[in-house]
């Protein structure tokens, strides 16, 4: 995972973090990876939509589905961070929803440290894997609420690519990428990961004050954060 920031100077880190693809829909039960449930890896449905909300992915996501588009949904996979001996922060979770096993709708859901979460729902056609998107969300406290996304996604068997780009008034002001390379789930590579990525949870929040800390030493300014989003959901059309 790499950041870059390049207005109004230039501050960039990197750190290697190892995200779960999974079905949520069909959750394949682990010994070391549950669902709703604890163990060395857990994924819990209340991590996702919006504060407080129960059954996200059953009935409130399902519904918003069904108002965007046409189509059923049969199977929705995950791209986030799991909890790590019952601890999660998930700066940026995606999820691919499918019908006929075509990728339909792309939500990027992104989280804050101040407790709030927000969505970006992507439609999907045979063309598209750049989505482009007005920026709804409090992320930063040293950007406004203000500008475009261009974020490019693809996800296959064996690679995963994701790259972000922040731009105000059509300057690239920041951008961040996410390279892997796929492994096999399993009871041994779980095992593995586990003892590789121990603290890469506690390190991901940890690290978020860290780099904030050096900005706010280098002159960046705070920006106060504004009211919380109404709608969890912002859609991006097609066409957008």
């Amino acid at each position: 995972m790499t950041h870059s920031r390049f207005e109004p100077f230039r501050h960039s880190f990197k750190y290697k973090l190892t995200y779960f693809w999974f079905d949520i829909k069909n959750f394949k039960n682990f010994f070391l990876f549950k669902k709703n449930k604890f163990s060395l890896f857990s994924f819990f449905e209340n991590d996702h939509g919006p504060k407080k909300s129960k059954e996200y992915f059953d009935k409130i996501l399902k519904n918003k589905l069904k108002e965007e588009i046409n189509e059923s949904i049969d199977d929705i996979k995950g791209l986030c961070l799991p909890r790590i001996l019952g601890y999660v922060f998930n700066p940026i979770s995606i999820f691919v929803c499918y019908n006929k096993r075509k990728p339909k709708v792309i939500i990027f859901e992104v989280s804050n440290t101040f407790n709030e979460r927000h969505a970006y729902l992507c439609n999907v056609n045979r063309y598209n894997r750049e989505f482009s998107m007005k920026k709804s969300f409090y992320v930063s406290p040293f950007f406004n609420v203000e500008g475009k996304y261009k974020i490019n996604f693809s996800i296959d068997r064996h690679f995963v690519n994701l790259f972000i780009v922040y731009e105000l008034k059509k300057k690239k002001v920041f951008e961040a990428s996410f390279k892997g390379k796929a492994m096999n789930f399993s009871e041994i590579n779980l095992l593995r990961v586990f003892l590789l990525r121990l603290f890469q949870n506690l390190k991901v929040t940890f690290g978020i004050y860290f780099q904030a800390l050096k900005l706010f030493l280098k002159g960046a300014s705070y920006i106060p954060k504004p009211n919380k989003n109404r709608d969890f959901f912002t859609v991006i059309n097609k066409n957008e």
